[in-house]
């Protein structure tokens, strides 16, 4: 039999190197394989089913962690999975959920890890902050970890690199944990301390972490690009491509994928949780403005809805153009079929002509006023007077996720 306090040990006696010596060791115990097995699928998790195996699997490794105590629906519920920009993401194997990771964008509720660590230099800069979040491994494949965790890994990054229009993306980990992704993953400290009592974690301690999705394939070639395939971990990344991942379809840009209906948003918050009830007024609005009240009004909690906007603002942070003498450029964050909230470094006002790519070679012609600025922080609320299709078609399939889940629903209840 092995000796499993090796491996400890060695951990022990790592852990008191300069922190260059002891990310180059722990690159150096990289064992990547291109091999996966067959019976490996990866996806988004879309079912009641598969999200109910995802939220068990994930409250099982957090309460043998010390992470969560026990709760009767014996599932890991949060109120961040009730949002339309969160995504679940899982590896299956022969159908059955082995695996979960979670995305949690920054949008109508602060991000889990705020309660902790500041975020105020993404947020006044306008950068589009997602949490990973609730990454957990079936028992059954923990022993086998690399068989499972980098393909999940690469999974995820391809996700967020490549569907979710992300700058940045921050996690909390328990310090033993800390290495293995500023060593591996490239994730450097948030500037706030470690903190010893994380609520979110059932009070173990805490590092903030985060990571540039813009600069981070330069920086994984950087560390890995001259290693050889089984160390290799940009190749694995960027370069490999595996049979087993399901990626969403795109016909325009978007930035999330929701799979919420109103009867799942039901079961999951308020029959299997009291997280609907636990709300806040103003997190009852944050989540009321994030689905339309037409399809969701008589499941979502209780409130006022009558100051909410009548459209649903869609995340986006995409690059558009405005179209004058200079053709300054502008970042769209959100938008909908009337309106639109952008970040500009130049000042605006008035009337102006934007141009907008909204899907790969197809570019929208708006027209549209300033209606509110936010100078400090350098944010203008745009309403739109005059459309073209290409903008009117983007909108629409954007409103369509929503709708084609309520028209699902409708159809199951036939059926």
């Amino acid at each position: 039999m092995a000796d499993r306090r090796k491996p400890q040990l060695l951990r022990f006696l790592i852990s008191f190197l300069p922190a260059q010596l002891r990310f180059a060791l722990i690159r150096n115990q990289l064992k990547i394989s291109n091999h996966l097995d067959s019976r490996f699928t990866f996806r988004i998790a879309r079912t009641r089913e598969e999200l109910s195996e995802s939220y068990r699997i994930l409250l099982k490794n957090y309460v043998e962690q010390g992470y969560a105590k026990p709760v009767d629906s014996e599932m890991r519920i949060i109120k961040h999975f009730a949002l339309p920009t969160t995504t679940t993401l899982i590896a299956l194997f022969d159908n059955k959920v082995v695996g979960t990771v979670s995305i949690i964008r920054r949008a109508q509720f602060d991000l889990p890890i705020e309660s902790a660590f500041s975020l105020a230099e993404y947020i006044e800069k306008n950068d589009v902050v997602a949490e990973v979040s609730s990454l957990a491994i079936d028992p059954e494949f923990r022993l086998k970890r690399g068989s499972l965790f980098l393909p999940l890994l690469k999974f995820f990054w391809e996700y967020v690199e490549n569907y979710m229009n992300l700058d940045v993306i921050v996690i909390a980990v328990n310090p033993t944990m800390s290495d293995f992704y500023e060593a591996l993953l490239a994730f450097s400290r948030l500037k706030c301390p470690p903190v010893s009592d994380y609520n979110f974690a059932n009070g173990n301690p805490a590092i903030g972490l985060f990571l540039d999705v813009r600069k981070a394939p330069k920086i994984f070639k950087e560390l890995y690009g001259d290693k050889v395939q089984s160390k290799n971990l940009y190749d694995y990344f960027v370069n490999l491509k595996l049979n087993h991942f399901e990626m969403p379809h795109r016909t325009f840009y978007k930035s999330a994928d929701p799979v919420m209906d109103p009867e799942m948003l039901h079961y999951f918050f308020s029959e299997k949780s009291t997280v609907f009830k636990d709300l806040t007024d103003q997190e009852r609005m944050g989540l009321a403005s994030a689905y339309p009240q037409e399809y969701y009004r008589s499941i979502l909690p209780l409130l006022n809805t009558e100051s909410l906007r009548n459209e649903v603002r869609h995340q986006l942070n995409r690059k558009a153009i405005v179209m004058s003498s200079s053709e300054s450029e502008i970042i769209i964050l959100n938008v909908a079929r009337k309106g639109l909230c952008a970040f500009s470094s130049i000042p605006l006002s008035g009337i102006l002509m934007l141009r907008i790519e909204v899907a790969e070679g197809c570019q929208a012609e708006v027209r549209g006023v300033v209606r509110w600025a936010n100078e400090d922080r350098q944010l203008y609320g745009i309403e739109l007077i005059k459309t073209d299709i290409n903008w009117n078609k983007f909108v629409s399939y954007l409103d369509e996720d929503f709708i084609s889940l309520f028209a699902d629903r409708s159809k199951k209840k036939v059926a």
